[in-house]
């Protein structure tokens, strides 16, 4: 990109700001002669103006863009400028994109534009171009602090008022508006580390985050009868009624009495969740009493049905015939 197009957009940023740049004081000053007998040096191939040079989309967004901008919507110029630099990649869109964030007093994200046009650009840019980033950067700096982190966690992610600006270890401060502002660091698996800060301009922001890993626990309530043992995944905790914290999941619930059916259950917890379970014991069936009656009633059934047997295998005046089994004598009974 030719400086002479850069500088223009610089001085006008600058201007704006009510900062003289030492480069346009050079500028200002009149050229030195080329020494006598030395051969006009070629004037520099004429760039394609970017309105032109653009095409497509882009080109419709570029001028929907310098339309709004003239009447005074600068969010609007900003989202039409920013879209058509995504579109064609031709980083001479940032400078207007710049310049939209100033006139929005968004100095942060302006220098952020300008470091981003300047890692971009590269070569593409002149020594008058770079000096008109410094310049610039420079300038906004009474409009901004930078943001300083040390995170106990790498790969962490940082945010300024919900706007993600960098991932810990940041590579440089981050530039953040002056006053009050909210920032966070997140990663998975640890609570986020969030401060609000009152920030002034010309000054930095040094922070130290410190993350601790997420504990993942609720908690879980019991009652029972008062002489109802509680066990919690095998171990008992409490006797009666117990409250505890407990980690988030699925936890097997027992309560016991004696001469009691126990409780058995599968208790779900969540995340910060108390959840209370009350357990009434009903009373065990007599094993012993009932197996008692059953062989009296079974035996006396047996009875009766020997007794129904022997009406019809006798019939009356028959002599039976006699026999022995062991010691217990048998009768079988038949006609002759």
């Amino acid at each position: 990109m030719r400086g002479k197009q850069l500088g223009h957009w610089g001085r006008a940023i600058a201007a704006a700001l009510g900062v003289g740049l030492a480069a346009g004081v050079a500028a200002a000053q009149p050229a030195r002669s080329a020494p006598a007998g030395t051969p006009p040096a070629a004037p520099p191939p004429a760039e394609t103006p970017l309105a032109e040079s653009l095409t497509g989309m882009a080109r419709a967004e570029h001028g929907a863009g310098a339309a709004l901008f003239d009447d005074g919507d600068y969010a609007g110029a900003l989202a039409r400028y920013e879209r058509a630099y995504e579109l064609s990649r031709d980083h001479r869109l940032l400078w207007k994109v710049a310049l939209c964030q100033k006139n929005l007093r968004r100095y942060a994200k302006m220098i952020a534009t300008l470091r981003r046009m300047e890692a971009e650009a590269g070569a593409a840019l002149s020594a008058r171009d770079k000096q008109d980033i410094a310049d610039l950067i420079k300038a906004a700096g009474a409009f901004v602090s930078f943001l300083e982190i040390t995170s106990s966690e790498p790969g962490a992610a940082v945010f300024v008022d919900d706007e993600p600006v960098g991932t810990t270890p940041l590579a440089a401060p981050v530039p953040i508006d002056i006053g009050e502002r909210r920032i966070r660091v997140s990663k998975p698996g640890f609570v986020d580390f969030v401060r609000q800060e009152k920030v002034v301009g010309g000054d930095s922001v040094a922070l130290v985050a410190r993350l601790d890993r997420t504990v993942h626990r609720g908690r879980l309530a019991i009652a029972a009868g008062q002489d109802d043992l509680i066990a919690i995944d095998g171990k008992v905790v409490g006797k009666g009624r117990w409250e505890g914290s407990v980690q988030s999941g699925t936890h097997a619930l027992r309560v016991t009495a004696p001469g009691m059916t126990p409780h058995e259950a599968q208790i779900l917890v969540r995340d910060d969740e108390r959840r209370r379970i009350d357990v009434s014991l009903e009373r065990a069936a007599q094993r012993g009493g009932a197996s008692k009656w059953l062989w009296i009633g079974g035996g006396a059934a047996i009875f009766a049905g020997a007794l129904v047997a022997g009406s019809l295998l006798f019939e009356p005046g028959t002599p039976a015939e006699q026999g022995s089994l062991g010691t217990v004598p048998l009768g079988f009974g038949g006609r002759r």
